[in-house]
């Protein structure tokens, strides 16, 4: 088995249903991942909304990778804010029902110590872990509050649930100076998702390969590991590069000049490295995105 390519597609929330799915067949994938639905939070839906996303999936002949929960961290020891947390969970669960989803994304509440703290931790997670295996579901652990590598490591080491992995982020772990193959090394084993992003030092993405990550050291190991998890091929060029800032004027509007010169020298390179041989032509957000499945494709053929 190789690797399901597949990401949101949604650029923060901001595309609709209907965009996400264009991208996701103009790339001929089988999976989509969601997180809102035309803006709205999947909490929020009606039964209405739910029934639409299933048929334009099924005419779309897509399926839903991963559904996140959209649950964020909380304090650990706050008992209401759990309780709440629990229910908006088991509430998740019968969406995901309904959406004939297996996997859902969820960030662990907010500690300082997972050794020193870890009963609290167990306490909180083990009815997360129940209700998921009760009803066939398995959780994806989206990195959140910095949590090192290790962090993550004893807690599997620990729990040893198979309904328990973690959405592996090379940017993310290198912005907390660990090295991200060192990070692999001891996660390998728990890895349900793996974001195939790159970035240099500085947070601004790169083309796979032209960061800072390592990524494709983490491929090579993926690759003799037999990795056949998800592969998260969402990109944050629509931040850096593509997206629109508003006029300015005054002492602003020289920042702007930097920064609008920035973005065109970086769109240019852009350029020259997708279109190698057509000079006069000027990247898009989906000749990008194209282009990083290809390699994928190309990597995990």
């Amino acid at each position: 088995m190789k690797p399901n390519i597949t990401g949101f597609f949604d650029y923060d929330g901001t595309a609709s249903f209907q965009e996400q799915i264009a991208i996701a067949q103009k790339n001929q994938l089988e999976y989509i991942c969601l997180r809102k639905y035309n803006g709205s939070p999947i909490i929020e839906l009606s039964d209405g909304d739910l029934k639409k996303i299933m048929l334009e999936l099924k005419t779309a002949k897509l399926k839903i990778a991963v559904l996140d929960t959209g649950i964020q961290p909380y304090d650990i020891y706050d008992d209401k804010k759990h309780a709440d947390s629990l229910d908006e969970f088991k509430y998740m669960i019968k969406v995901a029902d309904k959406l004939k989803v297996n996997h859902l994304f969820f960030r662990l509440p907010k500690f300082n110590d997972v050794i020193q703290e870890y009963d609290s931790i167990f306490k909180r997670l083990e009815p997360y872990v129940d209700a998921a295996m009760k009803n066939g579901k398995k959780i994806i652990l989206l990195p959140v509050n910095n949590y090192k590598a290790n962090t993550y490591a004893y807690l599997f080491k620990k729990i040893k649930s198979n309904a328990l992995s973690l959405a592996f982020d090379p940017v993310a772990i290198m912005m907390n100076n660990e090295s991200t193959t060192t990070a692999y090394r001891l996660l390998r084993t728990s890895i349900g998702a793996f974001f195939a992003e790159d970035a240099d030092h500085d947070l601004n993405p790169k083309l796979l390969g032209y960061g800072k990550t390592d990524i494709i050291a983490i491929f090579k190991k993926l690759l003799r590991d037999r990795y056949t998890g998800f592969l998260m091929i969402d990109n944050k060029f629509h931040q850096s590069v593509f997206n629109e800032e508003p006029k300015k004027v005054g002492f602003f509007k020289k920042i702007f000049t930097n920064e609008k010169k920035k973005k065109e020298n970086e769109m240019t390179d852009l350029s020259k490295k997708i279109f190698p041989n057509e000079e006069t032509k000027n990247v898009t957000i989906d000749d990008i995105l194209e282009n990083q499945i290809k390699v994928l494709r190309i990597i995990f053929k």
